[in-house]
C-alpha cells in the first residue's frame, strides 16, 4: 500500500469513529492537546503523523491501531 493511500485510510477511519461517537474535531483536539487543524489534516490524510500520535488517537478511542488500518 502506498503512503498516500495509507494516510487517507487511517484518517478516514479516524473520522468515521469520531462521527459514530458524535464528537467534534475540536473535542478530540482538546482532549489530545492537538490543534483542530491538525486533527482535520490527519482525518483528511494530509498529514503523516508519528506513531506516538497515532497511538494517542487509539488510546482516546480505546481501539487498537489495526482498527484504523482496515480497508472497508
Amino acid at each position: 500500500m502506498d503512503e498516500k493511500k495509507l494516510l487517507k485510510l487511517f484518517g478516514f477511519n479516524l473520522k468515521i469513529e469520531r462521527l459514530k461517537r458524535k464528537i467534534s474535531q475540536e473535542t478530540v483536539a482538546e482532549a489530545l492537546d492537538f490543534s483542530s487543524v491538525y486533527v482535520s489534516n490527519v482525518e483528511s490524510g494530509k498529514h503523516n503523523i508519528s506513531l506516538v500520535n497515532a497511538l494517542k488517537f487509539c488510546e482516546y478511542y480505546n481501539l487498537p491501531l489495526e482498527s484504523f488500518l482496515k480497508d472497508i
